[in-house]
């Protein structure tokens, strides 16, 4: 899991993929411990003259990264004539070479291994990671909670499709935000920026590499959940996973935005989910299953990343054909922005730690049922839409920037 485990540099994973199962080796002496396990299964393979007889005999592509990476073994020239694979069918060498072409990267990169900026994205990445997980430990600590030990695998039978660090980090965050409602509450004060932030910087992000639309660059996923309403790209409504278990994060996040309306906003602003980013900036896209206008927030440590948004976007013209000189910047470290999220929009680029907060509206949002809708009201804090409310969010939504006659 992430924290944890093994870890490949770029350098031996783009060597290991591109490995072939004919890919002459020759191992040394077995530098395992003498009775593990480690130790037979090397023991096993440590004969194979080449990547194909070595994974064939016993080993792994783990084994392989970590055993070039430590000098275990030596690559050889490849020769002009194939090496002959001993006791291996067509089948066996398609299934090795099946093994290979899995290899996508390290965990945590999301470029391609191939990419020029690969090593630099990764060092990134996993700087972030560790003050994140230094973090979660010791809010933890603070709060007095155990962190989870369970694998991946172990979480996954329990139906709970989350690694550890994502879960302790979401688990954390939940219980400090019942906390600082309990807090705000009692006192009878605002749910603050800083009490946003403190439970986002916890939040366990998953990979989602499902948001084609907003993809930047060459990434392959962006952190990206959505708490609340859902309509679900298999079909149907529903409530996403996430929101049923950790509940608090998106009352927090509902109460904070009621205690701080939008400037120019006289009413509580209604949605029905809540979308938290973190450490991308989307490309200029259009949203296809919003309803009504959205509001954004971006909270962190950072430098730029201003919202672009094309409030007259005539949406006919290909989001990669707009220019910035015919949207509007706006600063959303500052300033809650309330836009329709049918319009074109992107993020600008920038530096630091910046997760954004984007309350909307999913198209026919009412199906989600009668249980549901309770469930979100209550437990997770939804103002939810009547056309009143919408209407009134159009209005000032697509009027905000009109100019005011002398």
């Amino acid at each position: 899991e992430r924290g944890t485990g093994l870890k490949f540099s770029v350098k031996v994973l783009k060597t290991v993929r591109n490995f072939t199962p004919f890919s002459p080796i020759k191992y040394g002496p077995n530098p395992k411990r003498p009775g593990s396990k480690s130790f037979d299964r090397y023991k096993g393979y440590m004969g194979a003259r080449t990547v194909g007889e070595a994974l064939h005999r016993g080993s792994k592509v783990a084994d392989l990264c970590w055993e070039l990476g430590r000098g275990d073994f030596k690559v050889l020239p490849m020769s002009k004539a194939p090496t002959k694979l001993q006791n291996m069918s067509e089948k066996d060498i398609k299934k090795v070479q099946a093994l290979l072409n899995k290899i996508i990267g390290p965990r945590g990169l999301a470029v391609s291994i191939d990419d020029k900026d690969a090593d630099k994205e990764l060092a990134k990445e996993e700087q972030w990671m560790a003050g994140k997980l230094a973090l979660i430990a010791a809010t933890a600590k603070k709060l007095g909670l155990e962190l989870e030990q369970e694998t991946h695998e172990d979480l996954h039978e329990d139906g709970i499709n989350e690694n550890a660090d994502i879960r302790n980090g979401r688990f954390v965050a939940d219980k400090l935000s019942q906390n600082i409602l309990k807090e705000r509450k009692a006192s009878g004060k605002k749910v603050t920026e800083a009490d946003a932030t403190e439970a986002l910087r916890l939040w366990g992000f998953a990979q989602n590499s499902g948001r084609l639309n907003v993809l930047p660059g060459n990434r392959k996923w962006v952190y990206s959940d959505t708490l609340g309403a859902i309509q679900r790209r298999t079909g149907g409504y529903g409530i996403t996973p996430p929101t049923r278990r950790y509940p608090g994060v998106a009352k927090l996040l509902n109460r904070w935005l009621l205690d701080n309306r939008p400037q120019g906003i006289s009413e509580d602003f209604v949605c029905t989910s809540i979308n938290i980013n973190a450490n991308y900036g989307a490309r200029t896209h259009r949203d296809g299953n919003n309803v009504g206008p959205s509001a954004i927030r971006a909270f962190g440590d950072f430098k730029g990343g201003e919202l672009w948004y094309w409030n007259k976007d005539d949406r006919k013209t290909k989001p990669e054909q707009l220019q910035n000189k015919t949207a509007r910047k706006l600063n959303i470290k500052k300033a809650t922005a309330v836009f329709d999220g049918n319009f074109a929009h992107s993020v600008e680029k920038f530096e630091g730690e910046r997760i954004s907060v984007v309350f909307f509206s999913c198209r026919n949002h009412n199906k989600v049922g009668s249980t549901n809708m309770t469930f979100l009201k209550n437990r997770c804090g939804f103002k939810w839409p009547n056309d009143k409310a919408m209407g009134k969010l159009r209005t000032f939504a697509h009027t905000q920037f009109a100019v005011k006659k002398k």
